[in-house]
């Protein structure tokens, strides 16, 4: 049974002969019920208390788990990140190793062309060289044909300057 301050004033007790002082019991209830009374105070505001600070570690657990939640979901999207980063390189680099070989076999191929191409100009050197080897020759003898023409006319006009008319 739980007892009031109010219950411990109210209590009245029955008279009997040679019983206590009566307003010493009644000073005793009354310093009982004002430490009862005092003790119920002091322990609703310690509920009261309680109650707060059981909210504040409530509201903690609640921060401490988006806390880390945000914590585990920025792990994860960190290793997204990096895998697909990595993912990327290898793609790029690929796409270079690619790109290079294209690059590569298309100097080659151009190689091939322009040693085709100074092969056919040497050829048409070659041909061009005997063309003017063959025109000088031709001009030469055209010069000494000339030449001899020229003798033989000098020699035709020495005759004829020498023979009377």
């Amino acid at each position: 049974m739980k007892l009031t301050p109010q219950d411990i004033l109210n209590q009245q007790f029955s008279i009997k002969m040679k019983g206590f002082d009566k307003d010493e019991v009644n000073h005793f209830l009354m310093q009982i019920a004002e430490m009862v009374e005092h003790e119920i105070i002091e322990r609703e505001q310690l509920k009261k208390e309680f109650e707060k600070f059981k909210e504040k570690v409530a509201k903690f657990e609640k921060r401490e788990d988006v806390l880390r939640d945000t914590l585990i979901s920025a792990q994860k999207f960190s290793h997204e990140i990096k895998t697909n980063a990595e993912r990327e390189a290898e793609l790029v680099i690929k796409e270079a190793e690619i790109k290079a070989e294209s690059i590569v076999q298309h100097a080659i191929g151009r190689q091939r062309e322009i040693r085709e191409e100074i092969r056919n100009l040497k050829f048409k050197r070659t041909e061009i060289e005997n063309d003017i080897i063959n025109m000088l020759t031709s001009l030469k003898e055209l010069i000494e044909t000339y030449r001899k023409e020229d003798e033989d006319f000098e020699k035709i006009e020495y005759l004829a300057k020498k023979k009377p008319a």
